[in-house]
């Protein structure tokens, strides 16, 4: 090989960033649908508080799911650092949230929640930019 020619790597994969795409959308429509639910529990619908509680566990799930397809993204996709750690950080949100909502501490869940969505939302956003 000449010192002239370009050393070629190949293109990093595409399936980690889809899968991190669409866990991370699925993750944020969960989270935001636990506004909902609340919301029907506030209102009188009390069935809505185990929907609620259900779906904070999927939620959840789901948050680690994405965790692992970022770790994807990373490697094999040579992808940025952002998705783990976002990922991870909204997963300790989500955990600090079950723990407030067990021991009924409603002013704090409450803001915390708008915190979890928005950051879910967020990093839904980021994952489809590019």
């Amino acid at each position: 090989m000449s010192t002239t020619e370009a050393v070629r790597t190949p293109a990093p994969p595409r399936w980690p960033r889809l899968v991190f795409r669409a866990t991370t959308l699925v993750s944020a429509v969960l989270l935001f649908d636990q506004a909902v639910f609340a919301g029907q529990f506030l209102s009188g619908g009390y069935d809505s508080l185990q929907t609620h509680r259900e779906n904070a566990t999927y939620a959840g799930i789901s948050v680690l799911v994405s965790a692992v397809a970022a770790v994807l993204v990373r490697r094999p996709g040579r992808g940025p650092w952002w998705p783990i750690l976002g990922s991870l950080g909204l997963f300790g949100l989500i955990a600090l949230q079950i723990a407030l909502g067990f021991a009924r501490l409603i002013t704090v869940h409450v803001p915390v929640g708008v915190a979890t969505i928005l950051l879910a939302a967020t990093m839904a956003v980021a994952a489809w930019r590019r």
